[in-house]
């Protein structure tokens, strides 16, 4: 008889990153979708650095989830990074052109600050660190 090791379930904090993570990605096509429109019916090349960036980041999260259940520590702060590089492309953009607030840097990235405090819980090392053989 084989002997089965029982993986602990997955902890109620990263069950709700988990399913923002899904929102972001979700949000993000949309986004993808409606951008390409406008960047054909206008082909305003000033839209394509906008959707590049729409593209590869809602591509990256979308990877990154689908990695989710190797439960490797680097994905983890890899989740975390990406996070990070998207609030920080944001206040980039709002420093560019100096309309950078509380509301804009804390308030329209409530999701995603929540996905970083979520990801760097006590619970969330434990579960990521315990990866399947």
């Amino acid at each position: 008889m084989a002997n089965t090791v029982k993986a602990s379930s997955m902890p109620g904090t990263l069950k709700a990153a988990q399913f923002i993570i899904t929102l972001e990605v979700a949000f993000g096509l949309v986004g993808v979708a409606i951008t390409l429109g406008g960047f054909f019916s206008t082909f305003n090349w000033g839209v394509l650095p906008a959707l590049i960036y729409a593209a590869g980041s809602t591509a990256l999260l979308g990877w990154l989830l689908s990695r989710w259940s190797s439960r490797r520590m680097y994905l983890r702060w890899a989740i975390i990074a990406v996070h990070l590089l998207v609030i920080g492309a944001s206040i980039l953009d709002l420093a560019l052109f100096s309309t950078v607030t509380w509301k804009a840097v804390f308030g329209y990235h409530m999701l995603t600050w929540a996905v970083i405090v979520l990801l760097l819980l006590p619970s969330a090392g434990r579960w990521f660190s315990e990866s399947h053989a």
